[in-house]
Formats: structure tokens, sequence, C-alpha cells
């Protein structure tokens, strides 16, 4: 979910893409004035906001960077200030913009809950009737969708590190998760190195718009710390050795501990995973697109 947001962020904000995690952050604070019910609407006025200084801890960013970040979406209309700090912009100009945020993140948090209970053996008791509302929805997706900020705070890496290592493990299985029979085959262990797939550094952070020279820095870093292998001149992978580096658990572990809860509190207030064509606002998106490499199998060791 994390990458496919990050897509769907670069299309919002094409100039700089990361932006989006200010954006998110900002977008979770003003939730409730901008939904209404099964609707997404401009508030006449921001009654939430968010400081600059307290946005710099959580994202443990230098207060003027994300300052700075923060001047560029209140130049583009996307953030009003205030001296209780930035809200989204209640501007007809910027509604547009926050409902296709909104809705996009509520459409791939749906996608995550209907995956996760098609390919995993993770049972979901499901109450009887409905007691959810859209922005139930959207607060937990984007629950889930910021907490790997911790994780790479924690870790002394960055957004774009952690964005990468987590398209490269997706990538590795992907062709493992949706294909029925390695699924369930490997579904309670760490799929091999020869179902793994790698892909070009330059196809992935083109996919991710990331500029090439930067993908390449933190790749290497990376695979410095033992999170990824190169395979080939450019393409790039993460196999079962670097599964067991001293970071990983830390890496993917603590959002996984923090998805479950927050499925299964959906599920008892009636969301059906099963059901879950019924609940889509825009259309089940689709999974994030890494270009057409995407599934090449790395080449044998030795």
């Amino acid at each position: 979910m994390q990458i496919a947001t990050a897509q769907l962020t670069a299309r919002l904000f094409p100039e700089d893409p990361f932006l989006g995690m200010e954006f998110g952050i900002v977008a979770r604070i003003c939730l409730p004035d901008w939904t209404f019910g099964a609707r997404v609407e401009r508030p006449e006025r921001a009654a939430r906001a968010i400081s600059v200084r307290k946005m710099a801890l959580s994202l443990g960013n230098s207060f003027e960077t994300t300052r700075r970040h923060c001047r560029q979406l209140i130049e583009r209309g996307a953030f009003a200030e205030s001296p209780q700090g930035v809200s989204l912009a209640p501007a007809e100009s910027n509604e547009a913009l926050v409902r296709s945020y909104y809705l996009g993140v509520h459409d791939r948090f749906v996608r995550l809950i209907e995956d996760v209970s098609r390919t995993c053996d993770v049972d979901f008791p499901v109450a009887r009737g409905r007691d959810f509302e859209m922005a139930g929805v959207i607060e937990r997706g984007l629950d889930v969708l910021l907490q790997p900020v911790d994780t790479f705070r924690l870790l002394g890496t960055n957004r774009v590190a952690h964005l990468l290592w987590g398209a490269l493990a997706v990538v590795a299985v992907r062709g493992v998760t949706y294909d029925p029979l390695l699924c369930r085959r490997f579904g309670a262990s760490i799929p091999p190195d020869e179902v793994r797939a790698a892909i070009s550094l330059r196809r992935l952070a083109a996919a991710l718009a990331i500029p090439y020279a930067t993908a390449w820095r933190q790749a290497q870093r990376l695979e410095a710390r033992g999170l990824v292998t190169r395979v080939g001149s450019d393409r790039w992978t993460v196999l079962q050795g670097n599964l067991i580096a001293r970071h990983v658990q830390e890496i993917a572990i603590s959002p996984t501990l923090l998805m479950l809860p927050k499925i299964r509190e959906l599920t008892r207030l009636g969301f059906d995973p099963a059901r879950a064509a019924e609940y889509y606002r825009e259309g089940r998106p689709e999974l994030a697109d890494f270009g057409a490499s995407a599934g090449q199998k790395p080449p044998p060791p030795g």
C-alpha cells in the first residue's frame, strides 16, 4: 500500500513526489474536517492543524527542511497556515486534490485488505451489519501508511531508502503472492531465492518517481547494510540472505503488527473482505506498477 500510495502522490505532486509524506500527515490530522458520512467535501474553515515543529519531530527531519516542504505546499495551495500550524487549505482550488488523495488512500487500503484476506492464512471475524463509514477506512489506511515513518526514522535511514527496500521486497515475491500454487506452498515460510524476482533499478526509480542518481546512492547504502542484493549490472532484489540481516525485522514486522489490528478493527465493525468490490469508491485500484522487467528472476548463485 505504501508503494501504491507513493505512486498516487507522485501523480498529485509531480514537482516533488516526496511532499506526499508531509501532505499525508496533515491529511490525517484534518480528516474529520473533510469527511461527512460517505462524502469528501471542503469545509468552510480549517478547524485542525499541526505545527511544523511537531511534524519535523515525527518525520525525524530538521525543522528547516520540514518548513521548506510545508512552504512549497502552501505556495501550491495545498496547505493553509495559521498560528496553530498548517492545515489542508479549505479552498475550492484544493478540493479535487484532497478528494483524490483521500479516496485513493481509501481504495488502496480496501485493496490491501482484500489481498491480505485472499493470500494470507489470517482469520478476520466479520461482525453482522455495517457499523463503519468511509472516514473510518481512510483513518486506518492513513495510520498504516504513515507508520513506517517511525521505522525508517529509528533505523537512521530515510524515506527514499525505505521506499526502495519495500518496493524491492514486493517485486521479489510478487510472482509468489499472486500465484495460488506458490502462495499455498510458501504461505508459512520465506520463499526461496529461485522463485524471487529482480528489477532494473532505473525502471524501479522511474516507477517511484525517484531520480535515478538518488535511487542508485540509496541502493548502494542498503547493499552495504546487507538489506538488498545487486544481480547483474543494474538489477536488484531482496534475497533470503537479506531477510536475516539485523535490521530487517524492525523494518518489516512493525508495519505488519499495526496493519493486522487495523484490519480487524474494521471487520469487527462489519467490513467483509469478501465484499470488497462493494466498498471501492473509484474502482478497484491496480497493483503498484514497477514496469515490464519486474518479473525477471535473478541468476543462480555462483
